[in-house]
């Protein structure tokens, strides 16, 4: 007979990290937002800082690489929790069908 074990804490563990990863993700992206536009419109100027401006836009923009990236790893964050809740429920089933068997088994 084969079994399956699973830790649901550990699942619930790493959904946490990536849901970490994908804040600091953002706030840092958001944070060098500010520092290029802020060098865009004091320091920096001519076609060239214009050209760089309007790429950046498109860094951190709406179908990006690094909003499909994030929005990736919160998909497979919302699995993972959703997976450990899974099993948390199947292993506390188990355990009351368990628990509900004699004690001890007479022949």
């Amino acid at each position: 007979m084969a079994s399956i074990e699973v830790n649901h804490s550990v699942l619930r563990e790493v959904a946490q990290a990536v849901e970490d990863y994908c804040g600091a993700q953002d706030r840092e992206m958001r944070r060098a937002d500010e520092d290029v536009k802020a060098m865009l419109s004091s320091d920096w100027l001519g076609a060239d800082a214009r050209d760089f401006g309007g790429r950046w836009e498109g860094v951190d923009g709406s179908g990006s690489t690094a909003v499909k990236l994030r929005d990736s790893w919160q998909r497979f964050g919302e699995g993972l929790t959703a997976c450990a809740n899974e099993y948390a429920a199947a292993q506390a089933e188990v355990y009351n069908a368990a628990s509900r068997l004699p004690k001890f088994l007479y022949w």
